[in-house]
């Protein structure tokens, strides 16, 4: 894991001045490694923060790798501590909102593809991916079948959906 220090060397190598602001934020940052961290909880934590520096910053942050931030469905974005995981993708929810951490197991097969079909070796694996997990897909397809359970349907050609005979 990298130390505070570390993380202001980057930002030195990259052209970017070390700031007060810049300082307590990747402190932040690293506090809530394990977690991420949201705006809110950013500005509450630095409330004497300029809000415009704060998402600079994390803008930044993330086009240099330190930081990936994470959109959850009906929630705010999270930023998490990316910089030295060699993985960090997630499974994301689009319907109960729920996040998991992606597996070694599907990086060493997308790693060994990049290898084999591309040509490319040592792969950091940033991604976010977005679907609907089991419990929810299941819950969907009880519910659809609940639904299709309870429509009539005519017994005869000749039959109305309010079950009168039609004048032919």
């Amino acid at each position: 894991m990298r130390r505070h220090r570390d993380l202001l060397e980057v930002l030195r190598a990259n052209g970017m001045r070390i700031t007060t602001g810049r300082r307590a934020l990747l402190q932040l940052i690293l506090n809530h490694r394990q977690r991420g961290i949201g705006l809110r909880e950013i500005h509450h934590q630095l409330p004497t923060a300029d809000r415009s520096s704060v998402y600079r910053n994390l803008i930044a942050f993330e086009r240099l790798g330190i930081i990936q931030g994470i959109k959850l469905p009906d929630r705010e974005k999270r930023y998490q501590y990316v910089l030295d995981r060699k993985i960090h993708h997630f499974y994301i929810c689009k319907a109960c909102g729920h996040a998991r951490r992606g597996h070694r197991k599907l990086f060493d097969r997308i790693e060994a593809a990049l290898r084999d079909i591309h040509g490319f070796a040592k792969a950091n694996l940033s991604v976010v991916f977005y679907g609907t997990c089991s419990a929810c897909d299941g819950d969907s397809h009880r519910r659809s079948k609940r639904l299709a359970s309870n429509v009539t349907r005519p017994s005869s050609p000749r039959q109305t959906l309010a079950g009168r005979s039609r004048r032919g």
